[in-house]
């Protein structure tokens, strides 16, 4: 496991994103605010125009291939498991399909949105927590309190989905959060194991 393999998974994406929303705002296309505490805008919005949408494509779609690679070293040194690796491959896959239609119109990209946003966000923390969980020998305990936001998070995503409601503020502040504490996996998950030397 690198520890520059798995801080790329987390600062190059995370980088784009908060870049893509300087420039976007910048030039107009979404307001200015701070869009994890007061969500202003999503995280889609902030990739779908100008030069934040060439940024989104050439820098998050090769980090979600530094991802599947991520799942690969797990899978040959680490935790040994066909259905984690098969389930964390397909959620990095559908997250590439989401990236590839956002910032075009049509039925056709709209469902490939849809689709490739859900699998990931359903897929990956199943993944993130069956892996904590299944290698978590010697520091399942410093995971314990990650996990809890983790989950909080993820079913306050799913609940406000859910209901659908009209401000749309509140869902956006919990999918900024909710991407950031997916993407933060990796680093916490990498130096966890190397104090525990596992």
């Amino acid at each position: 496991m690198s520890k520059n393999l798995s801080l790329s998974i987390f600062l190059v994406p995370v980088l784009t994103i908060f870049v893509s929303y300087l420039i976007s705002a910048s030039n107009g296309y979404v307001d200015w605010c701070i869009p994890i505490i007061e969500g202003c805008t999503s995280i889609s919005k902030v990739g779908r125009y100008g030069l934040s949408f060439y940024l989104y494509k050439i820098f998050i779609i090769p980090s979600l291939i530094l991802m599947i690679f991520f799942w690969s070293k797990v899978y040959l040194s680490i935790y040994k498991n066909i259905v984690l690796i098969f389930l964390s491959v397909v959620a990095c896959l559908f997250l590439i399909i989401y990236l590839i239609a956002l910032g075009f119109d049509g039925k056709i990209y709209r469902f490939m949105r849809e689709i490739g946003i859900f699998v990931f966000f359903v897929l990956m923390p199943i993944c993130q927590a069956w892996l904590t969980i299944s290698t978590s020998h010697n520091f399942l305990n410093k995971f314990f309190l990650y996990l809890i936001i983790f989950i909080f998070i993820g079913l306050a995503y799913i609940y406000l989905s859910i209901l659908s409601l009209d401000n749309d503020n509140y869902e956006n502040i919990i999918e900024w959060n909710f991407v950031f504490f997916i993407f933060l996996f990796f680093p916490v998950f990498y130096f966890s194991i190397k104090k525990s030397n596992v």
